[in-house]
């Protein structure tokens, strides 16, 4: 037992009842002489200069936060939230580098507080890992008492704990097998991006209805897949034409926003795509209600956090959305992507990134393995992962990036093709508390799908950019549409040597 705050009420009670001490309370020094050597004690900090300080301290462990904004404590302004960037820094001055002289501790032990659930503990501990240190565990007060089954909360958020701690000890192993189970390791059964490619294009034959030039028809000779509903809450400004990709891409699109609906439409959808172009507050009401019905019936979502670099507010609609949604894909450009993982290598102008990675591939891998969901890291080159592999795509056009729209457009073509290998390989991604633990990106079959997506659009914009009646973005883009409505299976292994895979 730990008692909080109260020195009286420890000194009290028998010697294995320790005491945790926030900043504002009595000088640590003064407890510790009070309650003896013996007594656990723990203290409070906020950021790095506390952390730092609690090292020369004699505190047994050190609670870290607020990590996110809760209701268990009063006064928590916005500016005193660290989030995942703040709690990582403050985590990892809780060990004191090689170099410095080493205080009372070389290394305190830490839990993260504030905000922590069933929702928010896995990303938050994950991504408070660094080279420097790694939390311990978490402290929670109304993700249990606030549950009518506290024991079953106690036990969910238990499971979450030894799944971190699996993962901890995976990194840490020099022969640590892969996170993904012995039947979906890669690269068996895909040994080479030849077998991706080929995958894609077989998943591509039993989805895609292929419109036929010649005899101005639909060809539905190999379809086998239904035609997936996809839910987008998009922009207003790339609705049209997302709506449009999607039929032209054999998917049902409805554009709706409406939070009252959401739960009817997730009985209905095959995927949803949450997209922060134009947010809103009817948007962010939609999306909380969407994002967990759909992860409660395993239906895939794609989240593209347009512009998250660009402003706070951006920044933060997507922590809120990955904490109360389980995303299965990950869409961004380089600034999106760096941001989401802390990276100042790029930065955002507007929706667009200035600036250039040196690594992009492990740096989309490092956020699938934080947000345990495949990521795409969009440019001139396309990068797939994941966190266990990256999959290099160059195909595409530069008229891609002239035209509004078609970046949130992709999303929803990845959207579709999820739905479509979810139903072709029977994936089930399983309720919140199952993605949580064993997150999307474990399921290889969804990466097949992923990169469907990514080749049938990159490539069908190529061939578009090369008809002889397009003469610009004007003429691009209905040809981009009968490309796409038009695209053979086959056409994807045609472009095999635009692909390169590799393991981390």
């Amino acid at each position: 037992m730990i008692i909080n705050d109260n020195v009286e009420v420890a000194l009290a009670l028998p010697e294995r009842v320790g005491l945790h001490v926030g900043q504002d309370d009595e000088d640590f020094s003064v407890v510790r002489e009070r309650l003896g050597p013996n007594r656990v004690i723990g203290i409070s900090v906020h950021n790095v200069d506390e952390a730092r300080a609690a090292l020369n301290t004699s505190a047994d462990y050190a609670g870290v936060g607020p990590c996110w904004s809760t209701s268990s404590k009063a006064g928590i302004r916005k500016e005193d939230v660290l989030m995942l960037d703040g709690t990582r820094e403050v985590v990892a001055a809780l060990a004191a580098p090689q170099s410095e002289t080493v205080g009372a501790h070389s290394r305190l032990p830490c839990v993260l507080i504030g905000g922590l659930n069933l929702h928010t503990a896995m990303r938050t501990l994950i991504s408070s890992v660094s080279a420097q240190n790694a939390p311990d565990g978490i402290a929670v007060i109304s993700a249990i008492v606030a549950r009518k089954d506290p024991s079953n909360a106690a036990a969910e958020l238990h499971a979450i704990i030894e799944a971190y701690h699996a993962e901890c000890t995976r990194r840490r192993s020099s022969t640590a097998t892969s996170i993904l189970s012995a039947t979906q390791a890669l690269p068996t059964p895909f040994a080479s991006s030849a077998d991706l490619v080929n995958a894609a294009a077989e998943l591509l034959k039993a989805y895609h209805t292929v419109y036929d030039r010649k005899t101005r028809s639909d060809d539905v000779t190999n379809v086998s897949i239904t035609r997936p509903l996809v839910q987008t809450i998009t922009s207003h400004v790339s609705s049209n034409f997302s709506a449009n990709i999607a039929l032209a891409f054999s998917a049902s699109p409805i554009m709706s926003h409406e939070a009252e609906e959401a739960l009817s439409l997730s009985k209905a959808i095959g995927a949803l795509v949450l997209n922060i172009g134009t947010i809103n507050q009817e948007a962010r009401q939609g999306m909380a209600v969407a994002g967990p019905a759909a992860n409660e019936r395993g239906t895939p979502i794609v989240l593209d956090p347009v512009g998250v670099g660009a402003t706070q507010f951006r920044r933060e609609v997507t922590n809120d959305i990955l904490n109360h949604t389980q995303v299965t894909l990950i869409k961004g450009n380089a600034s999106e992507i760096s941001a989401l993982i802390g990276s100042t290598e790029v930065r955002a102008q507007g929706v667009d990134s200035v600036g250039t990675l040196s690594n992009p591939g492990e740096l989309a891998a490092q956020l699938a393995v934080q947000e345990g969901a495949f990521v795409l890291l969009t440019g001139e080159v396309d990068y797939l992962t994941n966190g266990e592999i990256v999959i290099e795509s160059r195909c595409g056009t530069m008229l891609l990036g002239r035209v509004t729209a078609t970046g949130c457009s992709l999303g929803v073509v990845v959207a579709a093709s999820l739905a479509a290998a979810k139903s072709s390989y029977n994936v089930n991604l399983g309720s919140v508390q199952v993605q949580r633990i064993t997150p999307p990106r474990t399921h290889h079959c969804l990466l097949v799908g992923a990169l469907m997506g990514v080749l049938a659009f990159t490539i069908a914009a190529e061939r578009a950019s090369l008809s002889p009646q397009v003469a610009g973005p004007g003429t691009f883009i209905p040809a981009f549409l009968d490309e796409i409505a038009a695209l053979k299976p086959q056409t994807l292994q045609d472009y095999n040597d635009r692909v390169r895979v590799y393991k981390r």
